[in-house]
């Protein structure tokens, strides 16, 4: 063939070439590789949660976990993810899962990893972090943090504050126990009861501790938080009501101050200083009795009427009582109210005295006092001390003081007689009860006596102030009367109410701020409001 056909050939080809399109087979993605080194890096034990991982996989987009409770992997369950690492969920404590992962490409999956176990792995259960108890209307509200590895929880409260005193423990109270795995309750709201004085009108505390345990670690042992307390929510005064400030102060008998302690003369000036730098309206005094300054001399709560200036006695006659109790009176501001009335309240027997059809009755004076704002309010004040009964009865102490109470609200009734509208007129009271909380599961003393009877207990406030330490000082310097570890100082020295619940505040005034120890006992005081009853 000659160059000339050869070379028309060739073009000829090549036109025929260029006009045809060529079609290349589509490629197949790559599968990618096994996923290898599969195990489990953490767990949220609270959350039922493992999260597992693995060796990343060249050109892998996505992963697939796969697990199931079966060996052969039947009935699994799936997750997707885009990273290296997924959580299992929904696990349940302790039981063996099997895992596998694999690998993709787009939509092209690699071959399964080999198969591996865990679980959700409980341990011992761990410390509590900081739990709080705030007030609740009449009861208290406790939360508590996430307990690492717990299973359940449980709070227990209660009256008292050691719970492993016996045997006069307060029956404690218990939540049932609920689950610690998410979402769990870790806030409770615990009532308060009259049966064990925790009701708001009591004044006392709540005591709250919660427990956590893991019963797929240990089925026995319970961790125990610290114990916290707190008052349920005060009741707010009426605010339509007329202020008063009321303070109560047992000042301690001339004569009865013990070796070493300085006698009447000195801490009457001391005495006069807390109650005048204090300012009450009215002011119940008990033990204000004997000679204010040697023979002859007044009685200690005439002398007192003389350092108070703005203050005025009720009633400076002696009392046909005992003479150890002449000192139990009532003051009262004269440029704020009226004294319409005023008397001793019969039938509240001496229990220092036995047996009882040998007691005479101790001095509880009553005044009925009406302001002079033009409000019209009027309202009765009332002095009380309990003396302490004697050890022949063998009844308990509590108790007869209990039945002070008693006698004092059927006393109080006969004097405090209803209107025409079935109201009695509000009281307020001020006195040494001789009476604290204590001892445990006795609820039948006198102030539970006299909560029961109507009244509020004013240190149940909204502003309270020294009511860690105790009421009676026991003559140490303000220095040594620490705070009760439980927050809560005994008292026996009370103002309540009748009539009218809650105050504006409440002071134990611990710390009288003079150089002499005025009395055994804190001047307590309460800023009320007094409704006026129609």
């Amino acid at each position: 063939m000659s160059s000339r056909w050869i070379t028309r050939f060739a073009v000829v080809g090549a036109i025929a070439v260029s006009s045809v399109l060529v079609v290349a087979p589509a490629q197949a993605a790559t599968k990618p590789a096994q996923v290898t080194g599969v195990a489990k890096a953490t767990q949220d034990w609270a959350g039922k949660s493992v999260k597992m991982t693995w060796k990343a996989v060249p050109k892998a987009t996505t992963y697939v976990l796969k697990w199931s409770t079966r060996s052969d992997l039947g009935s699994p369950v799936y997750k997707d993810s885009t990273t290296v690492g997924a959580w299992m969920t929904k696990l349940q404590p302790d039981k063996t899962y099997y895992v596998t992962v694999a690998a993709k490409t787009g939509t092209t999956a690699g071959a399964w990893a080999k198969t591996v176990t865990t679980k959700l792995q409980p341990n011992a259960v761990a410390n509590f972090g900081t739990i709080t108890a705030k007030p609740a209307t009449n009861g208290v509200t406790v939360s508590i943090p996430e307990v690492a590895n717990a299973s359940d929880y449980q709070v227990r409260w209660s009256a008292g504050p050691n719970e492993n005193r016996t045997p006069d423990r307060w029956t404690p109270h218990f939540t049932p126990w609920s689950s610690a795995f998410d979402p769990a309750t870790r806030t409770w709201t615990l009532p308060g009861s009259d049966s064990d004085l925790t009701s708001v009108a009591y004044g006392n505390p709540i005591y709250v501790r919660a427990m956590a345990r893991n019963t797929y670690f240990n089925s026995t042992f319970v961790r125990k938080s610290a114990q916290v307390s707190a008052w349920p929510t005060p009741t707010k005064p009426n605010a339509s009501g007329t202020p008063v400030h009321l303070a109560s102060y047992n000042v301690l008998c001339s004569g009865c101050e013990t070796s070493g302690t300085p006698g009447w003369a000195k801490r009457a000036p001391a005495i006069a200083k807390v109650i005048n730098d204090k300012a009450p309206d009215v002011l119940t005094v008990l033990e204000a009795s004997g000679l204010s300054n040697g023979a002859g001399s007044e009685q200690a709560y005439l002398d007192l009427d003389r350092r108070l200036p703005n203050l005025q006695l009720v009633d400076t006659a002696p009392m046909t009582v005992s003479k150890s109790h002449q000192g139990n009176r009532i003051y009262y501001d004269p440029a704020k109210y009226t004294v319409l009335d005023h008397g001793v309240l019969a039938g509240v027997k001496d229990y220092e005295v036995s047996p009882a059809s040998a007691a005479p009755d101790t001095n509880t004076p009553w005044a009925k006092l009406q302001a002079k704002d033009g409000s019209g309010t009027t309202f009765y004040v009332v002095a009380a001390h309990y003396g302490i009964p004697s050890s022949a009865y063998s009844t308990p102490r509590k108790t007869l003081l209990g039945q002070n109470s008693a006698q004092l609200l059927t006393a109080l009734n006969r004097v405090n007689t209803p209107n025409a509208a079935g109201k009695r007129l509000p009281v307020l009271l001020g006195g040494d009860l001789n009476d604290s909380r204590y001892p445990e599961d006795a609820i039948d003393g006198a102030q539970p006596t006299l909560i029961r009877g109507g009244f509020y207990d004013a240190s149940a406030s909204q502003h309270r102030y020294g009511t860690a330490k105790t009421t009676y000082n026991n003559y140490q310097p303000p220095s040594n009367q620490a705070d009760d570890p439980n927050k809560d100082g005994q008292r026996i020295d009370y103002i309540l109410t009748q009539g009218l619940q809650g105050s504006d505040e409440f002071v134990n005034n611990w710390n009288p701020g003079t150089s002499v120890i005025p009395s055994d006992h804190n001047m307590i005081e309460a800023k009320v409001r007094v409704p006026v009853v129609g």
